[in-house]
Protein backbone atom coordinates (compact mmCIF):
# COMPACT_ATOMS: atom_id res chain seq x y z
CA UNK A 1 0.00 0.00 0.00
CA UNK A 2 3.10 2.76 0.52
CA UNK A 3 4.53 2.01 -2.72
CA UNK A 4 1.00 2.12 -4.31
CA UNK A 5 0.72 5.48 -2.35
CA UNK A 6 3.94 6.48 -3.85
CA UNK A 7 3.01 5.56 -7.37
CA UNK A 8 5.93 2.53 -7.28
CA UNK A 9 5.65 -0.68 -8.93
CA UNK A 10 6.26 -3.20 -7.34
CA UNK A 11 7.88 -6.81 -7.92
CA UNK A 12 6.61 -9.45 -5.17
CA UNK A 13 9.90 -12.69 -5.60
CA UNK A 14 9.91 -15.31 -3.82
CA UNK A 15 9.79 -19.40 -3.61
CA UNK A 16 7.29 -21.05 -5.72
CA UNK A 17 3.35 -21.36 -4.68
CA UNK A 18 0.25 -19.26 -4.83
CA UNK A 19 1.17 -17.13 -1.95
CA UNK A 20 2.70 -14.46 -3.84
CA UNK A 21 -0.77 -14.26 -6.01
CA UNK A 22 -2.67 -14.35 -3.29
CA UNK A 23 -1.54 -11.51 -1.31
CA UNK A 24 -1.55 -9.66 -4.97
CA UNK A 25 -5.56 -10.31 -5.55
CA UNK A 26 -6.35 -9.81 -1.57
CA UNK A 27 -4.63 -6.32 -1.49
CA UNK A 28 -6.72 -5.67 -5.20
CA UNK A 29 -9.65 -7.12 -3.13
CA UNK A 30 -8.62 -4.59 0.07
CA UNK A 31 -8.80 -1.29 -2.29
CA UNK A 32 -11.89 -2.75 -4.34
CA UNK A 33 -9.32 -1.85 -7.69
CA UNK A 34 -10.01 -3.84 -11.42
CA UNK A 35 -6.77 -5.70 -12.57
CA UNK A 36 -5.85 -7.30 -15.95
CA UNK A 37 -4.16 -10.32 -15.43
CA UNK A 38 -0.97 -11.80 -18.05
CA UNK A 39 0.57 -15.58 -17.09
CA UNK A 40 3.59 -15.18 -19.10
CA UNK A 41 5.41 -17.82 -20.51
CA UNK A 42 7.91 -19.06 -22.97
CA UNK A 43 5.12 -18.05 -25.70
CA UNK A 44 4.45 -14.79 -24.68
CA UNK A 45 5.14 -12.78 -27.00
CA UNK A 46 5.24 -8.82 -27.48
CA UNK A 47 1.43 -8.50 -29.23
CA UNK A 48 0.32 -10.38 -26.00
CA UNK A 49 1.12 -7.56 -24.29
CA UNK A 50 0.53 -4.47 -26.37
CA UNK A 51 -1.62 -4.96 -29.15
CA UNK A 52 -2.73 -8.16 -31.36
CA UNK A 53 -3.98 -7.23 -35.15
CA UNK A 54 -7.21 -9.13 -36.15
CA UNK A 55 -8.64 -8.58 -39.54
CA UNK A 56 -12.73 -8.48 -39.28
CA UNK A 57 -15.07 -8.26 -42.94
CA UNK A 58 -11.75 -7.76 -44.30
CA UNK A 59 -10.28 -5.40 -42.27
CA UNK A 60 -7.53 -5.13 -40.30
CA UNK A 61 -7.69 -3.43 -36.57
CA UNK A 62 -5.70 -3.61 -33.31
CA UNK A 63 -7.03 -4.95 -30.49
CA UNK A 64 -5.56 -3.81 -26.96
CA UNK A 65 -3.80 -6.09 -24.70
CA UNK A 66 -3.92 -6.21 -21.20
CA UNK A 67 -1.13 -3.54 -20.56
CA UNK A 68 -2.36 -0.85 -22.60
CA UNK A 69 -5.92 -1.77 -21.16
CA UNK A 70 -4.65 -1.03 -17.73
CA UNK A 71 -2.90 1.92 -18.62
CA UNK A 72 -5.67 3.25 -20.34
CA UNK A 73 -8.58 2.26 -17.67
CA UNK A 74 -6.17 2.71 -14.62
CA UNK A 75 -6.09 -0.87 -13.36
CA UNK A 76 -3.68 -3.30 -11.72
CA UNK A 77 -1.44 -5.20 -14.37
CA UNK A 78 -0.66 -8.47 -12.37
CA UNK A 79 2.24 -9.69 -14.66
CA UNK A 80 2.41 -13.76 -13.34
CA UNK A 81 5.61 -15.64 -14.28
CA UNK A 82 8.92 -12.86 -15.18
CA UNK A 83 11.31 -15.65 -14.80
CA UNK A 84 9.52 -17.33 -18.45
CA UNK A 85 9.04 -15.06 -20.44
CA UNK A 86 11.68 -14.54 -23.40
CA UNK A 87 14.39 -11.79 -22.58
CA UNK A 88 13.36 -9.73 -25.48
CA UNK A 89 9.62 -9.61 -24.56
CA UNK A 90 9.54 -7.52 -21.49
CA UNK A 91 12.04 -4.85 -22.09
CA UNK A 92 8.92 -3.84 -24.50
CA UNK A 93 7.34 -2.63 -20.76
CA UNK A 94 10.29 -0.40 -19.66
CA UNK A 95 9.07 2.97 -20.91
CA UNK A 96 5.80 2.15 -19.59
CA UNK A 97 7.04 1.55 -16.52
CA UNK A 98 9.28 4.06 -16.18
CA UNK A 99 7.83 7.45 -18.11
CA UNK A 100 4.07 5.73 -18.55
CA UNK A 101 4.91 6.16 -21.68
CA UNK A 102 4.57 3.70 -24.75
CA UNK A 103 4.40 3.97 -28.68
CA UNK A 104 1.73 1.54 -29.81
CA UNK A 105 1.31 -0.15 -33.23
CA UNK A 106 -1.85 1.89 -34.49
CA UNK A 107 0.07 5.12 -34.13
CA UNK A 108 -1.04 6.31 -30.92
CA UNK A 109 1.14 7.07 -27.82
CA UNK A 110 0.79 6.75 -24.57
CA UNK A 111 1.34 9.84 -22.43
CA UNK A 112 2.01 9.55 -18.50
CA UNK A 113 -0.83 11.57 -16.89
CA UNK A 114 1.46 15.00 -15.94
CA UNK A 115 2.55 15.47 -19.52
CA UNK A 116 -0.84 14.96 -21.12
CA UNK A 117 -2.32 17.72 -18.46
CA UNK A 118 0.43 19.76 -19.11
CA UNK A 119 -0.22 19.64 -22.57
CA UNK A 120 -3.97 19.91 -22.01
CA UNK A 121 -3.40 23.50 -20.83
CA UNK A 122 -1.66 24.76 -23.73
CA UNK A 123 -3.99 22.79 -26.29
CA UNK A 124 -7.74 21.48 -26.43
CA UNK A 125 -8.85 17.87 -26.13
CA UNK A 126 -9.57 17.77 -29.97
CA UNK A 127 -5.81 18.66 -31.12
CA UNK A 128 -4.24 16.26 -28.65
CA UNK A 129 -7.17 13.62 -30.15
CA UNK A 130 -6.15 14.68 -33.68
CA UNK A 131 -2.05 13.58 -32.89
CA UNK A 132 -3.11 10.47 -31.35
CA UNK A 133 -1.96 11.01 -27.75
CA UNK A 134 -3.65 8.93 -25.12
CA UNK A 135 -3.53 9.82 -21.43
CA UNK A 136 -2.21 7.05 -18.97
CA UNK A 137 -4.26 6.63 -15.91
CA UNK A 138 -2.63 8.13 -12.64
CA UNK A 139 -4.00 5.04 -11.20
CA UNK A 140 -2.28 2.42 -13.83
CA UNK A 141 0.31 0.36 -11.41
CA UNK A 142 2.34 -2.89 -12.32
CA UNK A 143 2.17 -5.64 -9.92
CA UNK A 144 4.94 -8.57 -11.19
CA UNK A 145 5.36 -11.83 -9.50
CA UNK A 146 8.45 -14.28 -10.17
CA UNK A 147 10.91 -16.91 -8.72
CA UNK A 148 14.39 -15.70 -7.95
CA UNK A 149 16.85 -16.41 -10.62
CA UNK A 150 19.15 -18.44 -10.37
CA UNK A 151 18.51 -21.08 -7.70
CA UNK A 152 15.09 -21.74 -9.80
CA UNK A 153 15.22 -22.33 -13.53
CA UNK A 154 14.38 -19.59 -15.87
CA UNK A 155 15.72 -16.28 -17.76
CA UNK A 156 17.07 -13.31 -15.23
CA UNK A 157 15.82 -10.42 -15.39
CA UNK A 158 17.89 -7.58 -17.26
CA UNK A 159 19.04 -4.44 -14.88
CA UNK A 160 17.19 -1.95 -16.51
CA UNK A 161 13.76 -3.83 -15.93
CA UNK A 162 14.86 -4.83 -13.14
CA UNK A 163 15.38 -1.31 -11.52
CA UNK A 164 12.02 -0.10 -12.19
CA UNK A 165 10.19 -2.37 -9.67
CA UNK A 166 10.37 -1.93 -5.73
CA UNK A 167 10.98 -5.57 -5.15
CA UNK A 168 10.00 -7.65 -1.66
CA UNK A 169 10.86 -11.15 -0.97
CA UNK A 170 7.67 -13.23 -0.01
CA UNK A 171 8.73 -16.26 2.38
CA UNK A 172 6.65 -19.15 3.12
CA UNK A 173 4.96 -18.45 6.33
CA UNK A 174 6.49 -18.26 9.76
CA UNK A 175 6.54 -21.68 11.30
CA UNK A 176 4.00 -20.52 14.12
CA UNK A 177 1.90 -18.48 11.89
CA UNK A 178 1.59 -21.80 9.52
CA UNK A 179 1.38 -24.20 12.66
CA UNK A 180 -1.54 -22.41 14.24
CA UNK A 181 -3.55 -22.65 10.23
CA UNK A 182 -3.18 -26.48 10.34
CA UNK A 183 -4.25 -26.69 13.88
CA UNK A 184 -7.22 -24.49 12.83
CA UNK A 185 -7.92 -26.73 9.70
CA UNK A 186 -7.11 -30.30 11.55
CA UNK A 187 -9.10 -30.04 14.94
CA UNK A 188 -9.66 -34.05 14.66
CA UNK A 189 -5.98 -34.52 14.01
CA UNK A 190 -3.72 -34.23 17.05
CA UNK A 191 -1.50 -31.22 17.00
CA UNK A 192 1.41 -33.82 17.31
CA UNK A 193 1.25 -35.23 14.61
CA UNK A 194 0.80 -31.69 12.19
CA UNK A 195 3.88 -30.41 14.62
CA UNK A 196 5.52 -33.24 13.10
CA UNK A 197 4.61 -33.18 9.39
CA UNK A 198 5.27 -29.22 9.49
CA UNK A 199 9.01 -29.68 10.85
CA UNK A 200 9.70 -32.25 8.31
CA UNK A 201 8.72 -30.21 5.99
CA UNK A 202 10.40 -27.08 6.51
CA UNK A 203 13.16 -28.85 7.06
CA UNK A 204 13.18 -29.89 3.31
CA UNK A 205 12.89 -25.86 1.89
CA UNK A 206 16.00 -25.19 4.40
CA UNK A 207 19.48 -23.81 2.58
CA UNK A 208 21.02 -27.17 3.81
CA UNK A 209 18.57 -29.68 2.26
CA UNK A 210 18.89 -27.13 -1.56
CA UNK A 211 22.65 -27.84 -1.23
CA UNK A 212 22.02 -31.36 -1.30
CA UNK A 213 20.07 -31.28 -4.67
CA UNK A 214 16.64 -31.55 -2.69
CA UNK A 215 13.44 -29.53 -4.05
CA UNK A 216 11.28 -27.93 -1.71
CA UNK A 217 8.24 -29.30 -0.11
CA UNK A 218 4.94 -27.73 -0.95
CA UNK A 219 4.23 -26.47 1.75
CA UNK A 220 0.86 -24.86 0.46
CA UNK A 221 -0.08 -27.97 0.07
CA UNK A 222 0.18 -28.87 3.64
CA UNK A 223 -3.40 -27.52 4.45
CA UNK A 224 -4.79 -29.95 1.67
CA UNK A 225 -3.32 -32.88 3.68
CA UNK A 226 -4.21 -31.68 6.73
CA UNK A 227 -7.53 -31.91 5.64
CA UNK A 228 -7.96 -35.32 4.11
CA UNK A 229 -6.00 -36.55 7.36
CA UNK A 230 -9.01 -34.52 9.37
CA UNK A 231 -11.13 -36.72 7.81
CA UNK A 232 -9.23 -39.93 7.58
CA UNK A 233 -7.44 -39.77 11.31
CA UNK A 234 -6.44 -43.36 10.58
CA UNK A 235 -3.95 -42.72 7.58
CA UNK A 236 -0.34 -42.70 7.93
CA UNK A 237 1.34 -39.48 7.46
CA UNK A 238 4.18 -40.59 5.39
CA UNK A 239 1.65 -42.04 2.92
CA UNK A 240 0.43 -38.43 2.84
CA UNK A 241 3.96 -37.33 2.57
CA UNK A 242 4.19 -39.54 -0.21
CA UNK A 243 1.67 -38.21 -2.03
CA UNK A 244 2.78 -34.54 -1.73
CA UNK A 245 6.62 -35.43 -2.56
CA UNK A 246 7.22 -38.70 -4.50
CA UNK A 247 10.97 -38.95 -3.73
CA UNK A 248 11.23 -42.22 -4.94
CA UNK A 249 10.32 -40.78 -7.46
CA UNK A 250 12.00 -37.81 -7.64
CA UNK A 251 15.41 -38.20 -6.11
CA UNK A 252 18.62 -40.78 -6.53
CA UNK A 253 19.89 -43.03 -3.92
CA UNK A 254 21.41 -40.24 -2.19
CA UNK A 255 18.65 -37.85 -2.16
CA UNK A 256 16.33 -40.61 -0.95
CA UNK A 257 18.44 -41.10 2.00
CA UNK A 258 18.49 -37.75 2.85
CA UNK A 259 14.50 -37.66 2.84
CA UNK A 260 14.45 -40.96 4.77
CA UNK A 261 16.68 -39.65 7.39
CA UNK A 262 14.76 -37.04 8.01
CA UNK A 263 11.93 -38.80 8.31
CA UNK A 264 13.76 -41.15 10.79
CA UNK A 265 14.71 -37.73 12.82
CA UNK A 266 10.84 -36.75 13.10
CA UNK A 267 9.64 -40.13 13.79
CA UNK A 268 7.55 -39.72 10.69
CA UNK A 269 7.87 -43.75 9.29
CA UNK A 270 4.59 -44.93 10.55
CA UNK A 271 3.21 -46.49 7.29
CA UNK A 272 2.66 -49.93 9.54
CA UNK A 273 0.77 -48.58 12.60
CA UNK A 274 -2.36 -46.52 10.63
CA UNK A 275 -4.30 -48.36 8.05
CA UNK A 276 -4.71 -47.16 4.11
CA UNK A 277 -7.84 -47.40 1.90
CA UNK A 278 -8.62 -50.48 0.41
CA UNK A 279 -11.27 -49.72 -2.39
CA UNK A 280 -14.22 -47.51 -3.45
CA UNK A 281 -17.60 -49.13 -2.00
CA UNK A 282 -19.72 -46.67 -3.90
CA UNK A 283 -19.97 -43.24 -4.97
CA UNK A 284 -24.06 -41.81 -5.31
CA UNK A 285 -25.22 -38.72 -6.14
CA UNK A 286 -25.93 -36.21 -3.46
CA UNK A 287 -30.05 -36.27 -3.21
CA UNK A 288 -30.62 -32.37 -2.18
CA UNK A 289 -32.37 -30.52 -4.35
CA UNK A 290 -31.79 -27.13 -2.83
CA UNK A 291 -27.99 -27.59 -3.38
CA UNK A 292 -27.20 -27.24 -6.71
CA UNK A 293 -23.93 -27.91 -6.47
CA UNK A 294 -22.97 -31.33 -8.08
CA UNK A 295 -21.69 -33.31 -5.23
CA UNK A 296 -21.01 -37.06 -4.59
CA UNK A 297 -20.88 -39.01 -1.42
CA UNK A 298 -17.95 -41.65 -1.96
CA UNK A 299 -17.70 -44.34 0.51
CA UNK A 300 -14.34 -46.24 1.14
CA UNK A 301 -12.83 -49.15 3.07
CA UNK A 302 -9.75 -47.86 5.55
CA UNK A 303 -9.01 -49.85 8.24
CA UNK A 304 -11.89 -52.16 8.17
CA UNK A 305 -14.49 -49.45 8.28
CA UNK A 306 -16.74 -47.60 5.65
CA UNK A 307 -15.74 -43.90 5.89
CA UNK A 308 -18.37 -41.57 3.65
CA UNK A 309 -17.37 -38.29 2.11
CA UNK A 310 -18.46 -35.49 -0.22
CA UNK A 311 -16.11 -34.70 -3.46
CA UNK A 312 -17.27 -32.72 -6.41
CA UNK A 313 -19.37 -34.48 -9.02
CA UNK A 314 -20.04 -34.34 -12.98
CA UNK A 315 -22.74 -33.84 -14.95
CA UNK A 316 -22.91 -37.82 -16.03
CA UNK A 317 -23.01 -39.59 -12.34
CA UNK A 318 -25.06 -42.67 -12.98
CA UNK A 319 -24.44 -43.70 -9.26
CA UNK A 320 -22.91 -47.75 -10.51
CA UNK A 321 -19.29 -48.68 -10.41
CA UNK A 322 -17.85 -47.25 -13.63
CA UNK A 323 -14.45 -47.71 -15.07
CA UNK A 324 -12.93 -47.85 -18.26
CA UNK A 325 -14.11 -49.56 -21.32
CA UNK A 326 -11.68 -52.58 -21.74
CA UNK A 327 -9.95 -52.06 -18.60
CA UNK A 328 -9.88 -54.94 -15.83
CA UNK A 329 -9.23 -53.98 -12.16
CA UNK A 330 -6.89 -55.26 -9.71
CA UNK A 331 -6.92 -55.33 -6.21
CA UNK A 332 -4.08 -52.69 -6.63
CA UNK A 333 -5.46 -50.83 -8.91
CA UNK A 334 -8.70 -50.55 -6.49
CA UNK A 335 -6.79 -48.83 -3.92
CA UNK A 336 -5.20 -46.49 -5.78
CA UNK A 337 -8.63 -45.71 -6.92
CA UNK A 338 -9.68 -45.08 -3.33
CA UNK A 339 -6.43 -42.74 -3.15
CA UNK A 340 -7.30 -40.68 -6.03
CA UNK A 341 -10.66 -40.40 -4.39
CA UNK A 342 -9.46 -38.95 -1.28
CA UNK A 343 -7.19 -36.24 -3.19
CA UNK A 344 -10.44 -35.58 -4.92
CA UNK A 345 -11.32 -34.54 -1.94
CA UNK A 346 -9.30 -31.32 -1.50
CA UNK A 347 -8.02 -30.71 -4.62
CA UNK A 348 -6.63 -31.70 -8.07
CA UNK A 349 -4.13 -34.73 -9.10
CA UNK A 350 -1.64 -35.90 -10.85
CA UNK A 351 -0.05 -39.40 -11.61
CA UNK A 352 3.14 -40.16 -12.88
CA UNK A 353 3.89 -43.81 -13.91
CA UNK A 354 4.99 -45.64 -16.88
CA UNK A 355 3.86 -45.68 -20.54
CA UNK A 356 1.74 -47.92 -19.82
CA UNK A 357 -2.02 -47.93 -19.98
CA UNK A 358 -2.33 -48.34 -16.67
CA UNK A 359 -2.45 -44.73 -15.87
CA UNK A 360 -4.84 -43.82 -18.42
CA UNK A 361 -7.06 -46.23 -17.48
CA UNK A 362 -7.24 -45.42 -13.90
CA UNK A 363 -7.62 -42.10 -14.74
CA UNK A 364 -10.39 -42.42 -16.97
CA UNK A 365 -11.82 -44.67 -14.17
CA UNK A 366 -11.65 -42.28 -11.53
CA UNK A 367 -13.72 -39.85 -13.95
CA UNK A 368 -16.51 -42.22 -14.77
CA UNK A 369 -16.66 -42.79 -11.01
CA UNK A 370 -17.12 -39.47 -10.60
CA UNK A 371 -19.39 -38.81 -13.34
CA UNK A 372 -17.11 -36.67 -15.08
CA UNK A 373 -16.70 -35.97 -19.14
CA UNK A 374 -13.71 -35.68 -21.32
Amino acid sequence: MQKDLLGQDVFLIGPPGPLRRSIAMQYLELTKREVEYMALSRDTTETDLKQRREIRAGTAYYIDQCAVRAATEGRILVLEGLEKAERNVLPVLNNLLENREMQLEDGRFLMSAERYDKLLKEHNRESLDAWRIVRVSEDFRVIALGLPVPRYLGNPLDPPLRSRFQARDVYYLPFKDHLSQLYFIGNNVSTERISQLLSFAMTLCTQESSSLGLPDFPLDSLSSAVQVLNSFPMMSLQHIINWLYPYNVLLGKEGQTAVEDALKRFELQDSGKFSLPTNVISVKKKEEEEDKSLQADVTISIGGEAVTFQVPAGTHLSGQSAGAEGFVRTSSHEQLLAQMMQSHLVKDLCLIGQKVRTVSGLSLGQKASGGFSD
